[in-house]
């Protein structure tokens, strides 16, 4: 929980902070909308592939069916040919994996590209953003989006 947690919040955190600069930070080249729009999406998803739970479930899953294969060859022959025809279904759970992953990786992408670009518009149009002091209703119209 606490992995999917970090994943959650950090893109949240940024957001804030971002929202919460002087407004002369944003005359500066090196933080135009676009570079911080970019830089946002980015972290968030480097965040998501370090941070993923089926990242090392497939770690997992990989090397329990080399060192299966490679124990039941060292240890004996009978036991290899009852390990030889679980091998496919192996297979076969891996591969599931992997598409209801992708599935699910292509469902939360299409999520964040909505809130990147309600960040977009808050970063692009912050000057009026602090004129009228909605930082903190952005913050949290971004953080429902986030769930």
């Amino acid at each position: 929980m606490g992995v999917l947690k970090v994943g959650y919040n950090y893109p949240l955190i940024s957001f804030k902070a971002m929202l919460n600069e002087d407004i002369s930070w944003f005359d500066q080249p090196e933080n135009s909308v676009s570079i911080l729009t970019s830089k946002l999406a980015e972290e968030a998803r480097n965040i998501g592939y370090i941070t993923s739970a089926h990242t090392g479930l497939s770690i997992r899953g990989c090397a329990a069916i080399v060192i299966s294969v490679i124990a039941s060859f060292i240890l004996s022959w009978p036991i290899a040919s009852i390990v030889a025809p679980a091998f496919p279904l192996m297979l076969l759970g891996a591969y599931l994996q992997v598409m209801l992953t992708k599935r699910y990786t292509d469902h939360r992408n299409k999520l964040l590209e909505h809130t990147a670009k309600v960040a977009v518009e808050s970063i692009e149009n912050v000057f009026t953003v602090a004129t009228l002091g909605i930082e903190k209703r952005l913050v949290d119209n971004y953080n429902q989006l986030l769930e």
